[in-house]
């Protein structure tokens, strides 16, 4: 094992051509790691052929992952017991498997309900659960979510008046049922294999833009905003653009989460300073661009652990920093 080895890993199915050196998401990391005497490879990851991984991997000092938690119809369990693995032979894994179940699905909302981050979420573990507490329930416009997905995936705005509306973020897709055994009927299968739906309430400031707080470790490296997000009514998403951790819009924002959030996250999920991701972020809803009060100003959409990308080059140099100090 080379003391400064690492490997960048990437889906792909059998026989891909994916090289993350070249591929733009990840192509300036590859080439900075470089610079500061890393030996950086790119590793295509499919569970087809996972048994092969062990021994290869075991060469890394480190492996970066950027594997989705639903990749082509398929989730991370067998690559995340691998990852396991290989940590257990002190091979420093991000985002381990651990902290993504902590902190990196939908589930963290509920877990910080009581904090400064949180609010009115409940959680349902059950289709008998779900009908009590929220098909009986329902009026004013909530959002649902599935226990582990990605760009939209499983997160939708349900409504009711005269009918029940249904909006799925991911695509903007509109379904409208006459009876509340319909939507039980959809939401039902979220429940399988030990599922969950998380729910949390419709902000119409979502017409403000969202602004996601990119972190390395308990850093805030940078920033990316984006006016037309998933859900905002009417209109397609938009393009997201990237600022700097310095950028002087967003300062109250990053002041407050290494002040307290990332602290309070850290102790509703008791994720250690050890196991925080090389690269996650939080998205905030932005409920009043002139308030001078950070709480009130902005509300926690989610967190992003398993799969960030792409990020702020002004991430980079975090990332390197911190891969010297976890594998010297």
């Amino acid at each position: 094992m080379k003391s400064k080895s690492i490997a960048i890993m990437i889906y792909g199915e059998p026989g891909s051509t994916r090289n993350a050196l070249t591929e733009e998401k990840y192509k300036n990391l590859a080439a900075h790691l470089a610079q500061k005497g890393f030996l950086v490879d790119s590793v295509v990851y499919n569970d087809s052929v996972a048994g092969n991984y062990k021994k290869v991997l075991l060469k890394y000092k480190a492996i970066l992952v950027w594997v989705n938690p639903i990749e082509q119809e398929n989730d991370r369990t067998i690559l995340d017991n691998l990852l396991r693995k290989l940590s257990e032979k002190g091979c420093f894994v991000s985002a381990h498997p651990d902290t993504i179940l902590k902190m990196g699905t939908k589930e963290v909302l509920y877990s910080i309900r009581d904090t400064e981050l949180g609010g009115d979420i409940h959680l349902y573990h059950s289709v008998e659960d779900f009908i009590e507490r929220f098909v009986k329930k329902i009026k004013a416009p909530r959002i649902l979510k599935q226990y582990r997905g990605n760009g939209g995936d499983g997160v939708f705005k349900v409504e009711k008046n005269n009918e029940i509306i249904v909006t799925h973020a991911k695509g903007g897709r509109v379904e409208t049922f006459t009876s509340d055994s319909d939507l039980i009927k959809m939401f039902s299968p979220y429940f399988s294999s030990n599922g969950m739906l998380i729910d949390q309430p419709w902000n119409s400031n979502i017409i403000n833009g969202m602004v996601r707080c990119y972190l390395c470790a308990n850093k805030v490296t940078g920033f990316g905003y984006q006016e037309i997000n998933a859900l905002y009514p009417g209109k397609r998403p938009g393009q997201r653009f990237y600022f700097s951790e310095d950028c002087g819009l967003f300062q109250d924002l990053r002041q407050k989460m290494e002040d307290s959030w990332i602290n309070s996250i850290q102790a509703s999920t008791q994720v250690t300073d050890e196991l925080l991701p090389v690269i996650w972020d939080a998205d905030f809803f932005i409920n009043d661009v002139n308030n001078a009060n950070t709480k009130e100003k902005y509300s926690l959409c989610e967190i992003n652990v398993s799969c960030v990308s792409p990020f702020p080059e002004s991430s980079i140099p975090y990332i390197a920093r911190y891969l010297e100090k976890k594998i010297k």
